[in-house]
């Protein structure tokens, strides 16, 4: 390749950026499994943290949209990647290809070769055989370091991508059959061009770099056909050898043959291998190098090495027990064991057959190594600890642990399927599961271990026994599946050898004693029959455990894996190890680890269904539009009575289903219908309504027969049915209960044409000025829309349009050149700044009034006025809006520092942004775009040198007149609000194209909102304007602070906070039980705020009333997170866990009280969706006032701690659902639910 003529430099541009984009593809693929290996880390911590807190019944089940679609792709993936087909020829099984998805993987990576080798080269001219030869050349120098990365056991790509050296050596065996290729594609176009000029004997002769280029090319065939299965079988001690040393004599090779210009590929390579040979040699020497051993505490130890105990179990197997290892491993982990007694230069690696330890049960640990025999090592291994007994001892050197298991108690259910010495890898999981160290999500393991004969799994059967007791204790159901396929189906002869092994086991991990010495003998019993049926089911009464059971003949695994699936209802995780020949409907290959999507039992809803005839819940969906009857069980009574109704009226059901409305309050029934909205013509209504209501069926399942009032007939529903759905539907949804995600699709009919997108604008508080009342209302508004359409499904975007442009920030430059204090700054930047701004206006008031007077006076006052502040401050601004480097910088520091401080107020309050937008961020040439097309569309005209919208002419009748004449640019060519705003907002739908935007804007801005509609519309833009809308508020009187007027949120926060701390301290005995009371002020303060904002409707102004709002006592804040906090002391108090209220008698259910508060939970899902029509907060409000005064009535009658244990779990399930929607309600406001 070391051509130094004219054709190769004039190449190199070409193929280095080619080497680079390869390098990015690469990195591309290990960011992206970084980032899967991210996302699944944080879902296995969110499970265990679910679990420890016992927050839901089935913590592994996907509690979001995001986490069931990852499910869903995970188990996709997995399962097309599975695929293989086999060459069942014997002889010939190696030449079975990889499984689909590794086929999939090489295909990619090969296109990507392809790509390089042939792009822009293939040109039929003077260098087309030189051309693909140098190309080739770097496309396979390129790969180099890839082949040597992935060669190594302590890989770095291997760390990042949370993966082990034996889940990438196979890519590292293709990746060098690919280089063998494209180094062939390099020589031969070489030599082929050499033989069309011939002078191929002058180019070896002058060029001896192409000797070690052959010489390179001869050892990648010869690594080719040595590293087949066959060869590599036969010596794999002499082939690992040859390996390392061809790897070696590689490399100088090609570093030799290669350009210095590409010689940095050859040093990588060294550098991949030199990284790893160092960190396995340190790692080596760390582990098996004690200087000084303490052999007082532990027994065995040494200085050099581990002692290490053989023990030969039967013709077959031998424990290896290693001790004093100090080191940790995780189950599914191997390491490389040397005895040089045994095999002087031969380190094998062998699966850690024990779980590691707890940290204080010893201070040393013993590794099991399980090997059976076969030929080379593993025979004299055998042989020797045959003929040396139990006496001999003999040193042993260990390397790793090596392997990257995944986690095994992230799953619900654990399926562990072996084969005779594949225990070795599913025994330890086991074990590993039953240790206690902290949240475990497994309830039930399914252990299936099969082998031909019965010595091959004596060792283990032992083992398992112990684990049933241990399952039983820490309360994981475990049951044990045998099965021996030939031979004698004992598993001990006698007594003393089940015990010897036993011995062997527990210097290992403290397990193996045999239970009973019945355990070594046991009838045979078919389980591929009974297993099926009843997984569970003893099979045999001689059986020494109940939870163990036997077979004689290859077990379906199959039906073995279908039954925990099917009865678990979260995540299953299915391990296959060993030779699976002995089993039937398993793939051929392991160790594999598979996650299992379970069949989900029925819904509450469904199971509702199945006892209302005639009703699909699908086709209700597709009936009536909005209807989701498994977020909103009312739906389906809805669809139900409409059915009814229909019978009896004539009248079609989908007329019938919205004039089903809500009552008042309970009293009055849980749905009303009004006989005028059916438009049944030729009776008077109130003779209609008597008419259905004696036709109505008395035996009807969901509701009871209606009462007549007027021409309104009324509804209740029967208590069983409605309690049993609607609690279960909460314990199903949890935080979700009440959201529809349906409602912020494109298309609810096909979820895949994605999201609607909505913009809400609100708070925008102007910087260096106080955050006044106006703002606080706008922040608390917009919050809640916000939360309201992210709850009804949409994509959410919140923007703070901030007043962050104008003379104003060249005033407040000069004011802080002037009196600036960098310390105040940093601390408080938004009061300081407002305080500077103060006193900069009053030097400047005084200014003008005094140039004025001496105007007046008759004094030239030229001078003055050019140098005055308010001059010097238009100039400054000129200076931002001319893009003064030095100017636009102050003021971005004011701008950013301002934003820094807001967003520690916005977090007190829930309040996040997406953007932090501004009259700063429209360009000067968007708004002159703008003004150019409004004349150009005579949309506005000049008056008296200004530019003005005269709404009277362009929009006939009272409405142009009610739109008055704004002005759009001023005299002196300065554009105002209006202008900035209508370019703001196409520039908005430009980038987001969003379906909908709400501008959360006080009533004071009615007119400048519509005149800015109309102006879009009359712009041409009619379907943009009409997705805006404008969300006003009024205002809020009396809002000051105990120290002035000024109104700054934070002052208010800290007012009503410290206002709640003093009436806490009231009480001392509550007080001393809060954890963080100043926290817990904080957060009532907030929400006392919050609350008295949102009591009446937007639009009407409000007093702002300290000790009214501060009070526990009436609908306030306090007295809304003390009704939450009440149910959670409830719940602490009764010791209840989330299986016990799953677990739940609810039709034990029957009072009023009890019923009553069902019915109004209920009506959550129907509550946020008219609030999505109000966009009103105290809809929300007034709803969850409602449901704490039911809950406040109804503690007399329905006790809880006390009660008969039943009992108290179905009114603690009652009241936890309550607790539910209470805190859902608070969220969705922007409440922060306090638990005590």
């Amino acid at each position: 390749m070391d051509h130094s003529h004219m054709g190769t430099s004039m190449f190199s541009p070409v193929n280095t950026d080619l080497a680079r984009r390869y390098w990015y593809s690469i990195a591309g693929f290990v960011g992206a499994l970084m980032i899967i290996r991210a996302v699944n880390f944080y879902q296995s911590q969110r499970r265990l943290r679910r679990r420890a807190a016992n927050s839901i019944e089935c913590p592994t089940k996907p509690s979001n949209r995001f986490f069931e679609t990852w499910a869903t792709l995970t188990a996709v993936v997995r399962e097309a990647s599975a695929p293989q087909l086999h060459i069942p020829l014997r002889g010939f099984s190696w030449l079975t290809p990889p499984p689909l998805g590794r086929v999939i993987a090489l295909i990619v990576y090969w296109i990507i070769i392809i790509y390089m080798m042939t792009i822009d080269v293939v040109v039929k001219d003077a260098f087309f055989w030189e051309r693909i030869g140098y190309r080739n050349a770097w496309v396979t120098i390129t790969q180099v370091p890839l082949l040597y990365l992935l060669a190594s056991k302590c890989s770095i790509i291997g760390f990042l991508v949370g993966t082990s050296h034996e889940r990438l050596n196979w890519l590292h065996r293709w990746v060098g059959r690919t280089i063998f290729v494209t180094a062939s594609v390099h020589g031969w176009h070489f030599y082929t061009d050499w033989v069309r000029a011939d002078f191929v004997e002058y180019q070896i002769k002058m060029m001896p770099s192409i000797k070690y280029g052959l010489g390179a090319w001869a050892i990648l065939l010869w690594t080719l056909v040595s590293g087949l299965a066959p060869f590599r079988r036969m010596a794999y001690e002499l082939f690992v050898l040859q390996h390392l040393l061809s790897a070696i004599f590689f490399l100088w090779l090609i570093y030799v043959h290669v350009p210095i210009s590409a010689q940095y590929n050859v040093w990588f390579a060294i550098a991949a291998l030199s990284f790893d040979r160092v960190c396995r040699t340190v790692l080596f020497v760390w582990q098996n190098v004690k200087f000084f051993p303490d052999k007082a505490k532990c027994k065995g130890s040494q200085r050099i090495g581990h002692q290490a105990q053989l023990k030969a179990v039967g013709d077959s197997i031998t424990v290896v027990t290693i001790k004093d290892v100090h080191f940790t491993w995780r189950a599914g982990q191997h390491l490389y064991l040397w005895i040089p007694r045994i095999g002087l230069a031969e380190a094998h690696p062998y699966t850690i057959a024990c779980a590691h330890q707890l940290p204080d049960t010893c201070i040393c640990n013993s590794i099991q190594l399980v090997v059976r025999k076969h030929s080379g090592f593993s025979r004299r291994l055998h042989d020797f600890a045959a003929k040396a007994g139990k006496k001999e001892h003999v040193t042993v050197f260990a390397s790793g642990p090596y392997g990257s298991p995944p986690r095994w108690d992230i799953y619900e259910t654990i399926v562990l399927i072996s084969a005779s010495t594949g225990a070795s890898f599913t025994l330890p999981i086991l074990e590993s599961l039953l240790q206690p160290k902290g949240a475990n999500c497994v309830k039930r393991v399914d252990f299936l271990l099969a082998a031909r004969q019965g010595e091959e799994i004596g060792f283990y059967v032992s083992r398992l026994h112990e684990l049933i007791e241990r399952a039983k204790a820490i309360g994981i159901e475990l049951g044990v599946h045998i099965a021996v396929t030939q031979g004698p189906s004992t598993f001990a002869t006698d007594k003393t050898h089940t015990a010897d092994v036993a011995s062997a086991s527990s210097s290992g991990s403290n397990i193996g004693r045999p239970t009973d010495e019945k355990v070594a003998r046991v009838p045979v019993v078919d389980i591929e029959q009974s297993a099926p049926a009843n997984p569970r089911k003893r099979l045999s009464a001689a059986s020494a455990d109940s939870h163990v059971f036997y077979s004689s003949v290859r077990p379906d695994v199959d039906a073995f894996i279908r039954g925990p699936v099917e009865a678990t209802g979260g995540e299953t995780s299915v391990v296959v190890c060993g030779e699976l020949s002995s089993l039937r409907g398993t793939p051929r290959s392991g160790p594999r680890t598979r996650a299992i999507a379970t069949r989900k039992p029925p819904t509450p809803m469904e199971q509702l269904a199945q006892k209302v005839g005639g009703l699909s819940l699908d086709a209700i969906a597709d009936k009536y539009p909005n209807c989701r009857p498994e977020l909103n069980p009312f739906d389906f009574y809805r669809a139900h009575l409409s059915n009814v109704l229909a019978d009896i009226t004539g009248v079609d059901p989908k007329i019938i289903y919205p004039s089903l409305s809500w009552t008042s309050s309970l009293d009055k029934g849980d749905l009303i219908l009004a006989a005028p909205a059916l438009r049944v013509k030729g009776q008077k209504p109130d003779e209609l309504v008597k008419q259905w209501a004696e036709k109505f069926p008395d035996n009807d399942p969901l509701f009871e027969k209606p009462s007549v009032v007027n021409y309104f007939m009324a509804f209740y529903v029967r208590g069983t049915p409605i309690v049993e759905t609607v609690i279960r539907t909460i314990q199903k949804y949890g935080r979700e209960y009440g959201s529809n995600n349906f409602h912020g699709l494109k298309d609810p009919s096909d979820p895949s044409k994605g999201q609607k997108r909505m913009i809400v604008e609100f708070s925008s508080p102007n910087i260096a000025k106080p955050f006044h009342a106006g703002h606080l209302r706008s922040t608390i508004i917009g919050g809640f829309l916000a939360n309201l359409y992210q709850a009804a499904g949409w994509e959410v975007i919140r923007i703070n349009y901030l007043g962050d442009w104008g003379k104003q920030y060249g005033l407040l430059a000069l004011a802080f050149e002037k009196f600036g204090d960098e310390e105040a700054l940093s601390k408080d930047p938004i009061n300081h700044l407002f305080q500077l701004y103060v006193r900069i206006n009053a030097e400047m008031t005084a200014e003008k009034e005094q140039i004025e007077k001496r105007k007046q006076d008759g004094e030239d006052v030229t001078e003055l006025e050019a140098n005055s502040l308010d001059e010097e401050a238009r100039r400054y601004f000129k200076k931002m809006t001319d893009r003064d480097p030095e100017a636009l910088a102050q003021w971005k520091r004011f701008r950013d520092l301002s934003i820094t401080r807001y967003k520690d107020t916005y977090a007190r309050l829930n309040i996040r942004f997406d953007e932090y937008s501004g009259e700063s961020q429209v360009p000067e040439e968007a708004m002159e775009r703008i003004g150019q097309e409004m004349v150009e569309k005579r949309i506005c005209k000049e008056d008296k040198g200004a530019m003005i919208v005269d709404f009277q002419e362009l929009v006939p009748g009272k409405e142009g007149k009610r739109l008055e004449k704004p002005i759009v640019k001023k005299r002196d060519g300065t554009a105002l609000y209006l202008t900035r705003d209508i370019s703001e907002l196409l520039g908005r739908h430009e980038k987001y194209k969003f379906d909908q935007m709400i501008y959360v804007v006080a009533s004071a801005q009615d007119l400048h909102l519509k005149q800015l509609f109309k102006i879009i519309e009359l712009l041409g833009h009619k379907e943009i304007a009409a997705k805006c809308q404008h969300v006003n508020f009024g205002l809020v009187m009396g809002m000051s602070t105990r120290r002035g007027t000024v109104k700054f949120l934070d002052d208010i926060l800290r007012d009503v906070a410290d206002t709640m701390h003093e009436t806490m301290r009231k009480n001392e005995d509550k007080y001393n039980q809060v954890a963080n009371p100043e926290a817990t002020a904080d957060t009532l303060g907030i929400s006392s705020v919050m609350v008295q904002d949102m009591t009446g409707k937007r639009i009407n102004n409000y007093t702002f009333n300290m000790a009214a709002m501060t009070s526990f006592e009436g609908d306030t804040g306090p007295y809304l997170q003390y009704a939450h906090a009440r149910v959670s002391s409830i719940r602490r108090r009764a010791e209840l866990s989330d299986e016990d209220l799953a677990g739940a008698d609810l039709s034990l259910l029957t009072e009023a009280h009890a019923v009553n508060i069902v019915r109004l939970i209920a009506q959550w899902p129907d509550t946020v969706q008219n609030t999505l029509r109000t966009l009103e907060p105290t809809t929300v409000l007034t709803y969850l006032f409602k449901m704490t005064h039911a809950l406040s009535s109804s503690y007399d009658h329905l006790q809880v701690v006390g009660s008969e244990r039943e009992l108290m779990k179905a009114r603690m399930a009652l009241y936890d659902a309550a607790h539910t929607v209470l805190g859902n309600g608070m969220r969705l406001l922007g409440l922060s639910p306090v638990e005590r």
